[in-house]
């Protein structure tokens, strides 16, 4: 046929055939594209600096948690890169954006075991320009990898022979998974379903069965071995520090009545609007569907995930990167539909249109005030001091308290880690970073700090001055005073006298710019005729430039 005898019609339909067919992949490699710089550039979130923490404290030999630390195995070699902690985590983005590539294959070929091929590219993309998975797809947490290796366990279960190599790789990914993160576990209704539809479809038979049984066993071998060489060379005791670990996660794992981070999912709905519609709509379109019921019920185990929004305690905006990988599959149940009714052209220009939304709507980047921060700590220092903070922003500096999200104020507050105050008793603490709201209420107001025992907050208070930016480091700033007094020196080691005047600490006259030894424990201060300023360390310079102003971190 000539190119004169196609009809107006017929290359239109045509045209539209063409555009229905290629037009959600091509959106979601331009979501891919937009999202590149992410990876390169977007500020470091405070859970990445406290995953490339536990990473520095391996390539050290100091850490002692076996359960939920295996991806430091992996990224031990970064440590020793050139650079600071936030160029480091930007080259482990690479491969978290890898995970993310894993796990938007996986959702393809998972979402064509049910639909066609379109549909299952929206799928994909329904997955990636959500607005969370967009922002926090590729950010350093165990959300990713564990996101790649259960959904392509998903994939393997759904699509590929039950034989004992294809069964013995289920396990080995979902063993590994499960040590990345216990809350794997969130993934067994949509292992279920999956598990119901082979069943079904190979005729309910015992041997089957007996295959299938079999994948919890084997996962939970591939844990126990994988534990077993990931536990090998870790400090101290990794059976009493896996055992508080799971102890710690059991308790404040499910969280029911209100949802911690409740409006972390409105926000979600909110920014990603079309996604929400067809989350919600895939019961209601499972009810009244003609699939056969052992693809509905596998459908919704792949949905299920989704209620663990209501029970699950830490539904933070980066948990969705992990939650939302089977529930986008489940989409095959509606988005048929809703392509049927306005055309997956459309569908897929909407959902593109979210992710530039997301992206337009990206608050400050403070990388570059990450970096100076940083640069500035080495510069101060010299090297490795042990430091307070809320994320250990510091990676390279070990961090002496917990990790203060709120999971983790609420495990300190009711006394599951080492309160501050006791911790400067045994350690040598010299610096607090004030990268967070509770150091910044605890040391630049004199009211309560309700995320801080009082204790923490008075020594807090007591023990460190300003320095620079948000350094603070322990001194004394001692006024004139015609009176004796005592000092309770917290953090013992080298300390400099500031100041135009000299000073007598135990009867012993220091001119300024001296550098004398301090121990822990109270010391004697003569009269002083002027005020002066007494610091640890030895005679420590601040950076010539001025200290980038907050905020450090980027909103979610």
């Amino acid at each position: 046929m000539s190119a004169a005898d196609v009809t107006p019609n017929a290359t239109g339909g045509g045209a539209m055939q063409l555009a229905a067919r290629w037009l959600a992949p091509a959106a979601l490699l331009m979501v891919l594209a937009m999202q590149l710089p992410l990876v390169l550039n977007r500020a470091i979130n405070w859970d990445e600096f406290w995953h490339y923490s536990q990473t520095v404290l391996l390539a050290q030999g100091n850490l002692r948690d076996p359960l939920q630390t295996l991806y430091t195995r992996a990224f031990v070699w970064v440590t020793s890169l050139e650079g600071t902690g936030v160029d480091h985590i930007i080259v482990i983005r690479l491969f978290m954006l890898a995970c993310e590539l894993v796990t938007l294959a996986a959702i393809i070929g998972l979402a064509r075991r049910f639909t066609d091929r379109n549909t299952a590219w929206l799928c994909a993309l329904a997955y990636l320009s959500a607005s969370y998975v967009f922002q926090h797809g590729t950010s350093f947490r165990f959300d990713p990898p564990a996101a790649a290796l259960l959904t392509s366990s998903l994939w393997i279960l759904a699509c590929r022979p039950l034989t004992a190599r294809w069964l013995m790789l289920i396990g080995l990914l979902t063993g590994l998974s499960t040590l990345l993160t216990i809350k794997s576990v969130l993934y067994a209704p949509a292992f279920a379903g999956l598990a119901w539809l082979r069943w079904s479809e190979l005729g309910l038979r015992r041997e089957t069965a007996l295959r299938i049984s079999a994948i919890p066993v084997l996962a939970l071998a591939a844990f126990g071995l994988a534990y077993l060489l990931h536990s090998q060379g870790l400090a101290g005791d990794t059976g009493n520090a896996a055992e508080t670990v799971v102890s710690r996660s059991a308790e404040k794992m499910f969280s029911f009545g209100v949802p911690p981070y409740w409006l972390a999912t409105v926000r979600a709905a909110v920014f990603s609007p079309l996604q929400a519609i067809l989350i919600l709509a895939v019961p209601i379109a499972l009810l009244f569907s003609k699939r056969p019921m052992h693809e509905r019920l596998a459908l919704l185990g792949l949905w299920l995930p989704m209620t663990t929004l209501w029970f699950y305690h830490n539904t933070a905006p980066y948990y969705h990167v992990f939650l939302l990988a089977p529930v986008s599959v489940s989409l095959t149940a509606i988005i048929p539909a809703a392509a049927k009714r306005f055309g997956a052209p459309l569908l897929a220009v909407l959902l593109f249109a979210g992710a530039v939304l997301t992206l337009m709507r990206e608050p400050e980047n403070t990388i570059d005030k990450q970096r100076k921060l940083l640069v500035a700590a080495e510069q101060i220092f010299g090297g490795p001091v042990a430091y307070f903070d809320s994320c250990a922003m510091i990676g390279q500096f070990p961090k002496a308290n917990a990790f203060l999200t709120p999971w983790g104020i609420h495990q300190y507050l009711r006394g599951g880690f080492p309160a501050m105050s006791d911790i400067v008793d045994t350690k040598v603490v010299p610096l607090v970073v004030d990268d967070d709201y509770m150091f910044a209420e605890a040391l630049n107001t004199r009211e309560p700090v309700p995320t801080l025992l009082p204790r923490d907050t008075q020594m807090l208070r007591s023990t460190y001055v300003r320095f620079w930016g948000p350094f603070w480091v322990a001194g004394f700033d001692l006024a004139a005073d015609s009176a004796e007094r005592k000092i309770a020196v917290r953090v013992p080691g080298p300390y400099t006298l500031h100041g135009q005047a000299p000073m007598t600490i135990d009867g012993v006259m220091h001119k300024p710019g001296a550098v004398f030894d301090l121990a822990r424990g109270e010391h004697t201060v003569a009269p002083t005729a002027q005020g002066v300023r007494l610091m640890w360390g030895r005679n420590l310079k601040a950076p010539a430039e001025p200290a980038p102003a907050e905020p450090f971190f980027m909103l979610f």
